[in-house]
């Protein structure tokens, strides 16, 4: 009997526009790369155009073997799509906010996706009332699958409690923006073992392009965009509703690099820690620099860093884990948060606060943790560091959560 799983968010941002002598441009994206039995893939589509002597009709659909589009504006399959994109005329210089929402339900029953195997989504420009395209096709390559990838992450439980976030006014390293200190508290959590390896997330994305080797090393070189659609992929493989909404996404080969992004935090599903969420179990009830001790021959007993690391990731658990049993909260590589990276943030929050989730804007997002190549002090329990969302580099990784 063939497995039935949540529906899954596809948001395709599809932009039209020309140029004086130049060919219209057409992009469209997908949000995911494999799709399974069950799942309904909502559209929502968006253009423009600055030609006044230019008006065309926007056609989207699935491209076929033949060539051709499958599409109910010319192909005729509407039984299967309820509704399609109805015929858009596109006038000259004119802008259409996204509006217009379809809903491919998989399998279809009809061709061309009635069968695993390889499909990409298309959009194309034709003129008014003909079957002439007047720009080639632009495609969105993706997998039809039986079956949903998954990987195998411990969790483990991090208890509700208060703590004292950033650092003392004396803490040697410290910078200005881990202060003041204030009382936070913190429900509880689960949050994984480890950084999620190189072959977890290619267990899940279906790629891997970490400048590091080795299966049981952390992954890197992925943006933060990234990590929250492993975690939305994660979540409907293991049954659990996810946590965020991803929609206008861009790509750069395999990683996203724009969206917007919304997060219910009570969904069961995983996500990307907290800020405070993450110095709250990489301390583990300690006040010291490092979650080991204040000196730096303390760091080097829970992680690797440019002391000791040989300026290469290692396999993740290899150091001291801490007193509720994370590995790796110190070094090996950055790690992504939830929040928005604001200097001031502390200094805008009340003491006593509750489960902080950083600025509600801002164009950086906060790293935590310190890497292979960071010196002993941005390796601290208090560090704060942040980088553009987009960024994808060897020196950055990630773990996930799950409220409870």
């Amino acid at each position: 009997m063939r497995a039935v799983v949540a529906c899954i968010l596809l948001a395709l941002v599809l932009t039209v526009g020309t140029m004086a002598l130049a060919e219209p441009a057409i992009d469209i994206y997908a949000d995911a790369a494999t799709y399974q039995s069950g799942d309904s893939i909502e559209v929502s589509l968006s253009a423009e155009n600055d030609d006044e002597g230019m008006s065309v009709d926007v056609y989207v659909g699935i491209l076929l073997p033949d060539g051709d589009i499958w599409s109910t504006q010319y192909d005729g399959w509407s039984h299967s799509i309820e509704p399609w994109i109805p015929d858009i005329y596109v006038p000259a210089s004119f802008e259409m906010a996204p509006a217009v929402f379809w809903t491919l339900d998989l399998p279809c029953g009809a061709p061309p996706i009635n069968a695993a195997g390889d499909y990409a989504f298309a959009a194309v420009l034709m003129s008014p009332g003909t079957s002439d395209w007047v720009c080639n096709a632009t495609l969105a390559p993706f997998i039809y699958s039986t079956g949903w990838p998954s990987t195998d992450i411990t969790m483990l439980s991090i208890p509700a409690g208060s703590f004292l976030i950033g650092s003392p006014s004396d803490e040697s390293g410290r910078d200005s923006d881990e202060g003041p200190q204030r009382t936070v508290n913190i429900s509880a959590f689960e949050m994984s073992e480890t950084e999620v390896t190189g072959k977890q997330f290619e267990d899940v994305m279906g790629w891997n392009d970490s400048h590091f080797s080795g299966d049981d090393h952390p992954v890197e070189e992925v943006t933060w965009f990234d990590c929250v659609s492993f975690c939305n992929k994660l979540s409907k493989a293991n049954g659990y509703s996810k946590c965020y909404t991803i929609t206008y996404i861009a790509y750069d080969g395999n990683h996203i690099t724009s969206a917007d992004v919304s997060c219910s935090f009570d969904a069961n599903g995983y996500r990307l820690p907290t800020e405070a969420e993450w110095e709250y179990a990489c301390r583990a009830g300690t006040t010291t620099r490092f979650n080991t001790g204040d000196s730096d021959s303390d760091l080097g007993r829970a992680g690797w860093y440019d002391g000791n690391s040989g300026w290469t990731t290692h396999t993740v658990s290899e150091k001291k884990r801490n007193a509720w049993g994370l590995y790796d909260m110190h070094g090996n590589v950055w790690e992504w948060c939830w929040d928005w990276y604001s200097p001031v943030y502390y200094g805008t929050r009340p003491d006593l606060d509750s489960n902080p989730m950083g600025p509600v804007s801002g164009s950086l997002r906060v790293i935590r943790g310190g890497g292979w190549y960071s010196d002993a002090q941005n390796c601290r329990s208090a560090k704060r560091y942040f980088d553009y969302p987009r960024g994808f580099y060897f020196s950055i990784g990630f773990r996930v959560c799950r409220s409870r």
